[in-house]
């Protein structure tokens, strides 16, 4: 189950499982209201996202994703949804061109693909951050998802991991 409320108080413990491996982060503060993320080997990251990429070993992580509150960690990880990567009617993996290497910023909300079952004058786009799609008014491309996330949510849209940082 993933952070919905991000206004995480000091104390709170965060806990993820990677590679059938369980890891605890605890959210720290300091008297300017800053929040640490530490993680049980002591190293302290300034967002949940530098300490899920930590864990993963320097991977680009949504942290917001990754953790969850202690005791609310769901079995199974959520659903993906259908798209023709997993569809399996996708070509097979010497065939498929390779991912472009481009240091492009991502967006995290983007038009979806299949608009066949959308009303005319409406678009469905999808939110990369809550994993939800949403409808909007033909030709309008939203700021943000209904939830809240921006298109260009800088810790969400990270291009590279972020490294430890002392926090003081």
């Amino acid at each position: 189950m993933a952070i919905e409320d991000r206004n995480l108080p000091a104390g709170t413990r965060l806990e993820a499982t990677y590679k059938k491996s369980r890891y605890v982060c605890t959210v720290e503060g300091d008297e300017g209201g800053k929040l640490a993320f530490v993680l049980e080997d002591g190293k302290r990251y300034k967002s949940p996202s530098s300490a899920a990429s930590a864990v993963m070993g320097g991977s680009a992580a949504n942290g917001w994703r990754f953790w969850s509150p202690e005791g609310t960690a769901a079995s199974t990880p959520p659903a993906r949804p259908r798209t023709r990567a997993n569809s399996g009617n996708s070509t097979t993996e010497s065939a498929r061109k390779p991912r472009s290497q481009s240091k492009a910023a991502h967006k995290m909300i983007q038009p979806t693909e299949n608009q066949e079952d959308v009303s005319e004058g409406q678009g469905r786009w999808w939110c990369d951050a809550c994993m939800e799609s949403f409808l909007v008014f033909a030709g309008e491309e939203p700021t943000q998802c209904p939830n809240g996330h921006p298109v260009d949510d800088p810790e969400l849209t990270a291009t590279t991991a972020a490294g430890a940082v002392a926090i003081e």
